[in-house]
Order: C-alpha cells, then structure tokens, then sequence
C-alpha cells in the first residue's frame, strides 16, 4: 500500500512536469525561448541539456565570428572570471559587501555565471591545479554558449554554412540546439540571486546586449 509520503511525491512531480510544460508552451506562444522560460519557472538551471549537446568553449567560435570575438574578450563578459579573483573589483566587491581579498574562483555559486557550462558535459570545471586550469581555459567568462547554448550539435552545421557560403534559415540551427538569445537566457545570472543585482532596478535587456556582449554585425549567409 502507499504511503502518504509517496502519493505526495508522486503529486509533487505531477506539478513540476506541468509547470514546466506550461512555462515552455506559454513562451513559445510569446515567441520566447520555452527551454530557458521554463527553467526560470522551476528554477532548475537546464540550459541546452533538451539538446543533449556538449559546450565547446568559444575559441571554436573564433574562426567564423572573429569581429564578435575580438570585442567580447574585451567587455565584461570576457573577462568574468577574473573578476572573481582575490583583490580584483576591490571596490565593486566592498560596495556589495563581497570580501575583495577573497578567491571567488573556487566557489561553485560564482563561477557558475563567470564560466562556460560549469559541470555539464564538456563544460567548466573548478581546477584543481595549474595543469587542470589550462584544460579549461577555453572555458572561462561569460563565453557565445552561455547566451547561445552548448554547441556541440549546431557549431558543425554552422562551420558546413561557412564552408559551403550557402544561405541558412536561423531555425536550421535552433532545431539543433542553438538557443535564441534573450531576455530570459540573460536572467538565469542577472536576477536577484546574484549580489551584484539591485532586485529594484528592472533589467534592462536592449542596453545591456549592446553594452556588455560584444559587436553586432550582420551576418550574411543568413536569410
């Protein structure tokens, strides 16, 4: 027979899978992203895990999107997980009552939104050393698959389009796990969780996309 703990479990799971559901139809309806919607609804971080892709890290990025690159190692987002080092922001960190002399580097919290996929597959890892910190160098800051999702299945799609110079609908690539991105992508790290966020200043999405991503440039081969 059931115990009452099991039938609560089983209704439990039954909300969750709805909220889900639910969360994702809502936002594709609005013309959203449903996977990154739905995770702000369960609050279960599955940024591209529906894809079953690997992160790749964005110097593979590099080859095609060099304009892009070249300004994104620059900005904010290039440079987040130094950020997270002991005396660097000293005054940002003080303001935000964050200990400057601390290393942020190995706390999981942090380095989740200063990194690359922290623990999904192919992902960031915290180095133990100095020889495990190489491995995942490609992998640091706030890198392309954070806002566009891992891209292991649509970065080979994407090198064929270059290759060949033959147009593409931007659908091709999102049916193979490229996430569109949004306002919502930005606020699985930009809410209130993070100390740096005043809950009381809305996000503002169009500002900060050209403010601390990187240049915008046409891309051709795209109908």
């Amino acid at each position: 027979m059931k115990t009452r703990s099991t039938i609560l479990v089983g209704m439990l799971s039954l909300v969750g899978v709805y909220v889900f559901w639910q969360a994702g139809r809502s936002s594709a309806e609005a013309g959203g992203n449903p996977l990154m919607e739905a995770t702000a609804a369960t609050g279960t971080v599955v940024v591209g895990q529906a894809a079953g892709a690997e992160y790749i890290g964005s110097t593979k990025c590099k080859k095609c999107h060099l304009a892009q690159y070249k300004d994104w190692e620059k900005l904010r987002h290039g440079t987040a997980l130094e950020t997270l080092k002991p005396g660097n922001k000293a005054e940002e960190k003080t303001k935000h009552k964050l200990d400057p002399a601390k290393d942020y580097t190995k706390d999981a919290t942090c380095v989740a939104c200063h990194t690359v996929g922290l623990g999904k597959p192919g992902g960031y890892q915290i180095p133990a050393d100095e020889e495990a910190a190489k491995k995942v160098k490609h992998l640091e800051g706030v890198g392309c698959e954070m806002c566009h999702g891992p891209a292991g299945k649509y970065n080979p799609i994407h090198e064929e389009i270059m290759k060949s110079k033959r147009k593409y609908k931007v659908d091709e690539l999102y049916a193979a796990g490229m996430l569109k991105s949004d306002k919502a992508v930005c606020l699985t790290c930009h809410n209130e969780k993070s100390p740096t966020v005043d809950a009381s200043i809305p996000f503002d999405y169009d500002k900060m996309k050209e403010k601390g991503t990187h240049e915008h440039v046409p891309l051709k081969q795209r109908e």
